[in-house]
């Protein structure tokens, strides 16, 4: 049986107007917020007062929202990027799994995290040009005692232990290649405000620790740090200008702030989708939020901060940057990497090459998992051990004929 696509003509008729709908009101909230960010964008006592007046009277759960990290631009600053340094060198890391499968003949899961050094302009003593140079690290995990099974059951401990071997693995890339270039640039598929869920809260603490002295150890180096999030979701900015005009407002629920509901579903991609232009990027902010407060305890250099960017070469589409306060603290640190993303967008698609190589060169495919299976089987066999896969599994790979669900 395949999908009907006839028997959903109606409901996507309907989600098409209902899309229409939202998309004119948020329109008018735009408009709004654009007009709030105008009017307010040097009036840093008008800010202070909201940010303070924000935090006693909104809900602590809840309450996020950002606060420009300086004065020195104002809150809508369109920052054009200078040419990029002569040289640099710029590493990523990314990181791929299979998750354990209890109808597979065998209980594991495997982690493989993989990275690329991009060698940007001339290099001292290598010639110039050097090609980019990809690696992999592949780890496989498997029960030794009968008391670890409860950890194959958990998917969301296995993501996180994929996202701290990411930016480990980077750490230790940054260390190797410190001296190769008087710029270096760690760069992370994700946000640095890293926060898990889906574990348990012990594990989730000690996740949170293990990020920040990754951290720690990269910005040792003397590397830069940033993480690049493409069309983020995040509305800080948007929830500092909402404050800022609900001080003269009585009838505002500030118990909704840092939620999409208390900003009516706007995002700082739509504010500064309408701001920036093809390569330019926003001032810098800071996150404000218990997360970060707990980023900055442990390590005051690792506060996050943050500033959007627009990397296409025409039109709008919009990306978050997230920098320590260690490159924020530094003019020229945070130019680097304005000129380093946008110079590495040029060369594939409006995205980061670094990112997408990095990408590349970790992902685990439906092949590499057939034929690690496979190589198992023959281990194992050489040592006298026999297994199958459940007959449910067996049942739906005869029935499929190959097909597989999408993932």
């Amino acid at each position: 049986m395949t999908l009907e696509f006839e028997r959903l003509t109606a409901d996507l008729e309907q989600m098409a107007l209902t899309t229409a709908r939202r998309y004119e009101l948020r329109r008018g909230r735009l408009e709004e917020a654009q007009a709030a960010l105008k009017e307010y964008r040097t009036n840093w006592t008008a800010v202070d007062n909201a940010l303070t007046l924000a935090a006693k009277r909104g809900d602590p759960k809840l309450y996020r929202s950002a606060r420009p990290f300086d004065e020195t631009e104002p809150l809508d600053a369109a920052i054009d990027p200078p040419a990029p340094p002569p040289q640099a060198t710029i590493l990523a890391t990314d990181g791929s799994q299979i998750m354990p499968d209890r109808h597979a003949a065998y209980l594991y899961y495997l982690i493989n995290v993989g990275g690329i050094v991009y060698h940007h302009g001339d290099s001292p003593g290598h010639g110039e040009n050097r090609p980019p140079e990809t690696f992999t690290v592949p780890q496989l995990v498997y029960p030794e005692t009968e008391d670890e099974l409860d950890k194959f059951n958990r998917s969301g401990t296995i993501s996180i232990e994929r996202d701290l071997q990411e930016i480990d693995i980077l750490s230790q890339q940054a260390f190797y290649h410190r001296n190769d270039s008087e710029l270096v640039l760690a760069v992370l598929d994700q946000r640095l405000l890293y926060w898990p869920i889906g574990s348990e809260g012990v594990a989730e603490n000690a996740a949170v620790t293990a990020w920040g002295e990754s951290m720690t150890d990269i910005h040792r180096t003397g590397a830069l740090l940033c993480g690049y999030i493409d069309r983020p979701g995040s509305i800080g900015v948007v929830t500092l200008m909402k404050s800022i005009t609900a001080v003269s407002d009585p009838t505002f629920n500030w118990r909704l702030l840092g939620t999409q509901k208390g900003v009516q579903g706007l995002t700082d991609r739509d504010l500064f989708g309408a701001l920036l232009a093809p390569s330019q990027r926003s001032k810098v902010f800071v996150y404000v939020s218990p997360p970060n407060n707990t980023f900055a305890e442990q390590d005051p250099a690792n506060e996050v901060c943050f500033f959007y960017v627009n990397p296409a070469s025409s039109g709008q589409q919009i990306a978050r940057v997230d920098i320590p306060r260690w490159v924020a603290e530094d003019e020229g640190a945070v130019t680097a990497v304005h000129a380093l993303i946008i110079d590495q967008c040029r060369l594939l698609g409006d995205y980061p090459y670094v990112l997408a190589r990095a990408d590349e060169t970790a992902v685990v495919g439906r092949q590499d998992a057939s034929e690690l299976n496979f190589m198992i089987d023959v281990i194992m066999e050489r040592h006298g051990l026999h297994a199958a896969v459940t007959a449910k599994q067996g049942s739906k790979d005869i029935a499929r004929g190959g097909r597989t669900r999408f993932k």
